[in-house]
């Protein structure tokens, strides 16, 4: 080697020792760890005493992961840091019967530790429907494993966040990345991110549960949302519109359409049946729901065990009730109006007060003055009823007699002018007789409750009631089986109006049905309702977008936009069918006041939260409350009345009392005798 190259070859040498120094200390350190499971272990550590903690946990493992990892270690860490933790592995979570918060719920987080590929464990787990924490955390510690094939298993995407941690080791150095999966969005290439990357794993990047999970749905990427619906249920789904259906759900699932970025199809089953069960198979809407790969149901259907055991479905946006629609009876016969004015009980008390207070100061008369005509004082005095005019008999001369007299005139009088003032009201205007307006009354009638059978939970829920009037309503329910797609109730509504049915359906449909049908007149809501109807939307099973449809529907409930679309179709449908104008509310001032805008945007606020919408219901509660309990039915009770009587009896005591005080004084004549 010539003496220059051996001068120059320690320089170099010394130069490569301070380079490669340099860049080892500004390589961050867990860049060095050797492929030992050291950083496995340390990133679980960091995950159980930091974001993952607080919160139920439960830990699978399989084979590989119990030697390569020091699980006492783990376990220190989460009670540290007070995080419950649920051990088991992959053999033991498939075979050993579990509570079902262990391995389902929006507070429970699984974190699976697997090195060998975990496909097989995968598919038998699916068959769990148990299966489904919201929060899953897919560790992977063999950095040469698919791991899309992994995040792509059903049983994976039923979560609704979801978190993989998977090593690389490039050029020795030993890294880990973090991904989540966006099955609805599509690469540059077209193609779903089933795995979808969030960077370089550092305590950094991810020292928050919200850093660990994020959402995963916020946007569909243009997914078609296959939706089956039957158009029956007004206001919220009736036919017509571009769709092909129209009303409050369709327009609600436009907006978080356009929130969301998916769009829909609808699809319209040949059959009205709305979902039961038969032999272990659904029917109807939740059958197509479950077995022809539909995503979401719009219907007004009610959550109930059976159906929650088998669907998912969003939280209730809506409350209502079942009610009765019964025919209005006819007129009473035109020779009933004279009895109309007063009730039978009052009737009974007229006619026992006409025979019994004239004749019996009649046969005080005669037995204490010795009255020669007892039956003709007593005719005459029983003639106030009517108005009659008569004289004073020469007979009632003792002061008791008269103040009896004084009291009894008045109080036929009030009664005799009330059923004058009645009856020219009754014979003026046609006399109904009471209408139904308890479920006790309808029990005790003849009459049939009746509904569409279309999957309700009702007719079981009333045949198993422990209401004695309930079940009785039960046992003479009678279900229509033959639906007409065109008009589902056209029968049940004939029955009505037979007078021998009342059909039970939710209140406002029933509602809406009347307008449709135009037959508010002649027929009427009972005001007593049965069983609170929830309604929601279904989708199937283990769905993971669930969870952003239900928060979506609550903030457009929240907000009073549900509230908004809803009246807004109750005045479509009313006005098509009973062909009325709007008319549009408004407060007036003086011209060119300046507050103006402020009045209108603060108005305009109160109607976009719904709060006018509340006042208005309860405003409409108290006046209708309070109008029933005034007017009554028309006929005139003891309730109505009872001034007139407490007066008799008074009147009657008082003279009871000056009778005794006139025969203790001997100013009473004595009786003739016999």
């Amino acid at each position: 080697m010539a003496p220059a190259n051996r001068q120059l070859a320690p320089f170099l040498l010394s130069l490569f020792l301070i380079y490669t120094t340099q860049f080892t200390t500004a390589v961050p350190q867990f860049l060095l760890i050797p492929d030992d499971g050291v950083l496995e272990q340390s990133v679980i550590t960091t995950l159980l005493s930091g974001p993952l903690s607080g919160q139920d946990l439960l830990l699978v493992t399989d084979d590989h992961t119990q030697r390569l990892l020091d699980l006492n270690q783990v376990i220190e860490a989460a009670g540290a840091s007070l995080t419950p933790v649920f051990l088991a592995t992959q053999h033991s979570l498939l075979h050993t019967p579990r509570p079902a918060h262990h391995t389902k719920g929006t507070l429970l987080t699984a974190l699976l530790l697997f090195y060998q590929d975990p496909t097989d464990f995968l598919l038998l787990l699916a068959d769990n429907t148990n299966w489904n924490p919201s929060y899953l955390v897919l560790f992977c510690l063999n950095p040469n494993l698919n791991t899309t094939t992994v995040l792509s298993q059903p049983v994976v995407q039923r979560s609704h966040f979801i978190l993989l941690l998977h090593p690389s080791v490039q050029a020795d150095r030993h890294r880990i990345y973090a991904y989540t999966s966006l099955p609805m969005q599509v690469s540059g290439r077209g193609r779903p991110l089933t795995k979808a990357p969030m960077g370089l794993w550092t305590q950094h990047n991810f020292h928050t549960r919200q850093s660990l999970f994020q959402p995963r749905f916020q946007n569909f990427g243009g997914y078609v949302v296959k939706v089956t619906v039957l158009c029956y249920d007004e206001p919220f789904l009736y036919v017509g519109g571009k769709d092909g259906c129209q009303g409050v759900n369709v327009d609600a699932l436009h907006i978080l359409g356009d929130k969301l970025g998916f769009k829909f199809i609808l699809s319209f089953p040949d059959t009205i049946a709305w979902g039961y069960k038969v032999n272990g198979t659904w029917k109807g809407l939740l059958g197509i729901l479950k077995y022809e790969e539909k995503d979401l149901n719009l219907n007004v259907l009610q959550p109930n065990p059976e159906r929650a055991s088998d669907f998912d479905y969003i939280y209730p946006y809506w409350e209502t009730n079942f009610s009765f629609m019964l025919m209005r009876p006819p007129p009473l016969p035109q020779w009933r109006n004279i009895l109309y004015p007063f009730s039978t009980l009052m009737w009974g008390l007229v006619f026992t007060l006409v025979l019994v207070v004239p004749s019996l100061l009649a046969y005080l008369l005669y037995r204490i003055n010795g009255i020669a005509d007892p039956i003709g004082i007593a005719l005459k005095i029983a003639g106030a009823i009517v108005n009659q005019s008569v004289p004073i008999p020469c007979e009632v001369q003792d002061t008791w007699a008269r103040v009896w007299l004084m009291c009894w005139w008045l109080s036929v009088y009030i009664l005799s002018s009330v059923f004058t003032g009645n009856l020219v009201a009754v014979l003026t205007v046609p006399a109904f007789p009471s209408l139904i307006n308890t479920v006790n009354e309808l029990a005790a009638t003849n009459l049939k409750p009746s509904m569409a059978d279309y999957g309700s939970f009702v007719p079981e829920a009333l045949k198993t009631s422990q209401n004695p009037t309930l079940a009785t309503l039960g046992k003479k329910l009678f279900l229509d089986t033959d639906l007409r797609p065109k008009d589902p109730y056209k029968f049940l509504i004939s029955k009505v109006f037979e007078g021998t049915h009342a059909l039970l359906v939710v209140g406002d449909y029933l509602r809406f049905t009347q307008s449709k049908k135009k037959i508010t007149r002649t027929t009427y809501i009972m005001d007593e309702t049965i069983f609170r109807n929830y309604m929601t939307w279904f989708l199937p099973q283990h769905t993971p977008y669930t969870a952003t449809f239900s928060h979506h529907m609550t903030r457009l409930l929240e907000t009073g936009i549900l509230a908004k679309l809803y009246r807004d179709h109750v005045g479509t449908l009313i006005t098509h069918d009973t062909q009325l104008y709007k008319n549009y509310m408004t407060w007036f001032l003086p011209q060119h006041t300046p507050y103006t805008a402020t009045f209108s945007h603060h108005m305009t606020r109160l109607l976009e939260t719904g709060i006018l919408a509340k006042l208005y219901r309860d405003h409409v509660g108290t006046l209708i409350t309070h109008d029933t309990q005034v007017r009554g039915d028309g006929v005139l009770n003891l309730s109505h009345l009872q001034g007139a009587f407490i007066l008799l009896v008074l009147g009657l005591g008082v003279a009871f009392i000056v009778l005794l005080l006139e025969r203790l004084t001997n100013k009473t004549p004595p009786s003739p005798p016999p």
